[in-house]
């Protein structure tokens, strides 16, 4: 009865850390923790909830491997939100000092920008690259 405590943890324990990872490998082994804790509640012998245990989990494994690798290259890769910005253009609401930087507007949102010029208000600019929560910013051609 022991095994039969064993086998649900670990079916516990796979199937939350699928949903940590997301990534179809340990949801297998969850799966076949629960046959093995099915053929525990049954009467069966710990050597044949282990072979179970291993067979179906790896049985699982290398019947979904097609599918998850077609899934995981379907999705496009994302960019993070700030660096979508790059090459963007957007306009200058606050005057960008060398000393102090400035403010752009981009795409209905506001951003501290900073730049090797100055720039005056209402001038379009260019987003070169980021560096933490700062654009840099030189003017559009």
């Amino acid at each position: 009865m022991m095994s039969l405590q064993i086998w649900i943890l670990i079916a516990a324990i796979c199937f939350i850390g699928e949903l940590i990872t997301a990534g179809f490998f340990i949801l297998w082994f969850g799966v076949g923790a629960s046959v093995a804790a099915v053929l525990s509640y049954l009467g069966f012998s710990e050597t044949t909830q282990f072979i179970a245990f291993i067979l179906v989990s790896i049985i699982l494994l290398a019947l979904s491997r097609p599918f998850a690798k077609k899934i995981t290259q379907c999705m496009p890769t994302k960019k993070a939100a700030s660096d979508r910005l790059i090459g963007e253009k957007g306009i200058v609401i606050e005057n960008i000092s060398l000393k102090n930087g400035g403010v752009v507007r981009i795409s209905g949102d506001t951003w501290r920008a900073i730049s090797d010029q100055e720039i005056k208000e209402g001038t379009s600019v260019l987003v070169e690259k980021i560096e933490g929560v700062k654009l840099i910013v030189k003017p559009a051609a």
